[in-house]
């Protein structure tokens, strides 16, 4: 199976992906702007919160980024 490269399109979604997952982490562990607002959901405190947002939108950077890879057109 050869290698293809990504489109434009999908480089470009999945940098902003990745770049908005990096933002929540870095607000969360520096504190930098203290933007993100209040949001506890069930047991979940605030901080864990945003932690599972944060890592869901790093992990689907990823898995776009290795879907435009591994499949050609995308």
């Amino acid at each position: 199976m050869a290698w293809t490269p990504p489109t434009k399109i999908t480089v470009i979604i999945s940098f902003l992906v990745l770049a908005g997952g990096l933002f929540v982490l870095s607000e969360l562990l520096l504190g930098y702007t203290n933007v993100l607002p209040a949001l506890a959901l069930g047991a979940f405190s605030s901080a864990e919160v945003w932690g599972m947002i944060a890592m869901v939108l790093v992990f689907l950077a990823w898995f776009l980024m290795f879907l435009g890879v591994k499949m050609k057109g995308l």
